[in-house]
């Protein structure tokens, strides 16, 4: 099964990566991954995504990061065409943000869904 996590940098996206790949954060010794083939993360990298966030699975073959934005219709195709599944997780989240400009918000999590 190959899985693509849209905004798998963040902090929700990045633990459901570990959880798949079988590292959650604050797990001594992991839990049993659910095997699949390959996990891709899609994420724009902005004030939410950090790839730190990714570092206890950085080295793991099956993970790939793509930075990209999912309003970016062509890379999105590209991604997508290459999975059987698609979890998302990519938006704009900080409500304070938000009130100093909501075109952003608008953008993402309405048109990039």
């Amino acid at each position: 099964m190959r899985i693509l996590v849209t905004g798998g940098a963040g902090f929700i996206g990045s633990e459901y990566v570990r959880l798949l790949l079988g590292k959650p954060l604050g797990s001594a010794d992991g839990v049993p991954p659910l095997e699949p083939a390959v996990v891709t993360v899609l994420d724009k990298l902005t004030y939410s995504g950090n790839l730190a966030n990714l570092d206890p699975v950085r080295d793991d073959p099956r993970l790939r990061f793509v930075q990209g934005d999912i309003c970016d219709p062509t890379i999105v195709d590209e991604v997508v065409a290459e999975h059987d599944v698609i979890v998302h997780f990519a938006a704009e989240s900080h409500v304070d943000r938000s009130i100093a400009g909501a075109a952003p918000f608008v953008t993402t999590n309405v048109l990039g869904t």
